[in-house]
């Protein structure tokens, strides 16, 4: 994906904050398949997807505590936010969870501020767009 790659030559993120954006854009995507499952009916998919939802927002969760707990031992540290820039993070979420509804709702192209990563992922969307044209979209997103 060339959007991703102008991302991070772009926007140059920190291992923080590439972890952030890659969770919560792994949580949009489990988030799109429970609604998904959930506009048609299928429970047990709706079931399956909320347990993976449960494992993706522990792995954020995770990225964010990383300087919670001493590795040596078990005694927990004071709460260190993540040294981490919102909007670089917002903006890499935007190219990360396009392929998503819930991403593409949540974080439209327009949050990105550099014109060259945004026309690339606009660029991208229109070209998956036109790929998938001549496949029928899902019935819970057809009406738009």
């Amino acid at each position: 994906m060339y959007a991703t790659e102008l991302a991070a030559k772009t926007l140059e993120p920190t291992s923080t904050e590439e972890r952030l954006a890659d969770d919560y854009a792994a949580l949009l995507a489990t988030l799109s398949r429970v609604d998904q499952a959930l506009r048609e009916g299928v429970w047990h998919d709706v079931r399956d997807e909320l347990d993976e939802l449960i494992s993706v927002a522990e792995d954020m969760w995770s990225t964010l505590s990383g300087a919670d707990h001493d590795e040596d031992s078990d005694r927990a540290r004071p709460y260190t936010a993540p040294a981490a820039d919102a909007a670089k993070v917002r903006q890499l979420v935007a190219v990360y969870a396009r392929p998503h509804p819930a991403g593409r709702a949540l974080y439209p192209a327009a949050v990105i501020e550099d014109p060259q990563l945004r026309a690339a992922v606009e660029s991208e969307t229109e070209a998956e767009r036109e790929e998938q044209s001549g496949r029928p979209e899902p019935a819970a997103y057809a009406a738009g």
